[in-house]
């Protein structure tokens, strides 16, 4: 949903991309895995302000794709090599919750189940398609699981006391966000039964 956003993010990123178009795509990426391990580290210790602050970090995923168009550097091995962190990355700071103790693992692993389900729906329709599609469809992206998980974390460190049906306010966000993953999980099937 939020991805029609990506181009004018990309715009505001431009300068940074400038400054780093001597450096290897490849190394940004990797560089990447800082921000979802220290949001781990930050959650884990209970540090929910610099874990908040992690996150948006974790934005800045996309200067790799940014400097390697820049500056004619865009390959294959870059893209496996950037949606491959981005699922390490997920689940960190997604596994980070229940680490902590704030979410419990019965939740958390039908997320995680699902969110890598998402990922690998859309990779294999695009790889069925031969590239003529980009199958990048649902309610529940990868952007809005993470706007969800920083909102709901900031609710949670301002509100810990909070329950909602006897959970608190990162459980309930977590079932929300396990049923909207469902629904992009049927969203991506009904598109690729549809277009393949």
């Amino acid at each position: 949903m939020l991805t029609v956003l990506k181009p004018h993010a990309e715009k505001a990123l431009q300068p940074v991309g400038r400054l780093l178009r001597n450096v290897n795509p490849n190394a940004i990426t990797l560089f990447g895995l800082i921000t979802p391990v220290l949001f781990f580290v930050f959650l884990v210790r209970g540090w929910y302000w610099w874990a908040l602050f992690a996150i948006v970090l974790n934005a800045l995923d996309m200067l790799d794709g940014l400097v390697a168009r820049m500056s004619n550097k865009v390959s294959a091995f870059g893209g496996l090599l950037d949606s491959t962190i981005d699922r390490v990355a997920d689940f960190a700071i997604i596994a980070a919750f229940g680490f902590a103790g704030l979410v419990s693992w019965r939740i958390i692993l039908p997320l995680l189940m699902l969110t890598y389900l998402i990922s690998y729906i859309r990779s294999r329709t695009e790889l069925a398609a031969k590239g003529n599609l980009v199958a990048s469809v649902g309610i529940m992206e990868r952007t809005e699981r993470f706007i969800a998980i920083f909102a709901g974390l900031l609710l949670f460190a301002i509100f810990p006391r909070v329950h909602i049906m006897g959970q608190n306010i990162m459980s309930c966000v977590f079932v929300l966000l396990i049923i909207l993953s469902f629904i992009t999980v049927l969203q991506r099937f009904h598109f690729a039964y549809k277009k393949l």
